[in-house]
């Protein structure tokens, strides 16, 4: 994987690019005038067109994630990955196919805690762990965090807070309808996911954690339907970088 040339300022509290852009980031965005910087939040984009991220949560797993991967490459649509370190390690051929394929990837902590019952130092290690077990796969380090649960506290977010100085900029969502419960069907989620995307939300899915037969097969049916609707799809970082924040 070829490497660029490293941004001439690496402020952790500037800009997306400083953040995204640095040699060894996971699918960098193009420069950006944003000012999202490490320790942020961010639940949904600004923007001024209709683009949606759709983001994955828990895995790699086995089948789902490689059927949810064929749907993205059919439709020709990128998404992102929040993975868990413990299921890199069991297979980092899934990641490594993530970013030939174009798809930004996220750091879901090593063994899907609630990073905030675990006090500073054990919540560093979670992160630090699956950061080097992705860029063991990989040779890329990631940028994106998305904590287990949604599960946020002041030791995570800020400038000084466990985040930030991990390097990462904290990702949650602003659509979510619970595509991992056993009681919600393919249909549900998909028709109420649709119902409730607006230009630069960020959809929280599952490709990991249990049976995502539903989710596979309703977000076949999002990305058509959205499609037909007039809507672009964008890794994360792409979607921070056409934030007009």
């Amino acid at each position: 994987m070829a490497r660029r040339p490293a941004p001439a300022s690496l402020n952790p509290r500037r800009s997306v690019w400083t953040t995204l852009g640095s040699p060894d980031a996971a699918s960098p965005a193009p420069r950006s005038s944003s000012t999202y910087g490490y320790g942020d939040v961010v639940e949904r984009v600004p923007v001024s067109r209709q683009v949606v991220a759709l983001t994955f949560d828990d895995g790699p797993r086995e089948p789902y994630t490689s059927q949810v991967l064929d749907i993205l490459r059919d439709f020709g649509v990128h998404a992102t990955f929040f993975l868990v370190g413990e299921n890199v390690e069991r297979h980092p051929g899934l990641v490594r196919r993530m970013l030939r394929e174009g798809h930004g990837i996220g750091n879901h902590s090593f063994t899907h805690r609630s990073l905030p019952t675990l006090g500073a130092s054990a919540a560093f290690d979670e992160i630090a762990r699956t950061d080097w077990a992705i860029r063991a796969a990989t040779g890329v380090r990631p940028h994106l965090l998305r904590p287990p649960y949604g599960a946020m506290s002041s030791t995570l977010r800020g400038p000084a807070g466990v985040a930030s100085r991990a390097g990462h900029l904290l990702v949650m969502w602003d659509v979510e309808v619970r595509d991992w419960s056993s009681s919600t069907s393919a249909l549900r989620v998909a028709t109420q996911t649709i119902r409730r995307v607006r230009p630069g939300s960020i959809v929280l899915l599952h490709d990991g954690g249990g049976d995502r037969s539903r989710t596979v097969a309703a977000t076949r049916w999002m990305i058509g339907y959205l499609s037909r609707e007039g809507f672009d799809f964008a890794t994360v970082p792409e979607l921070l970088a056409q934030s007009g924040r």
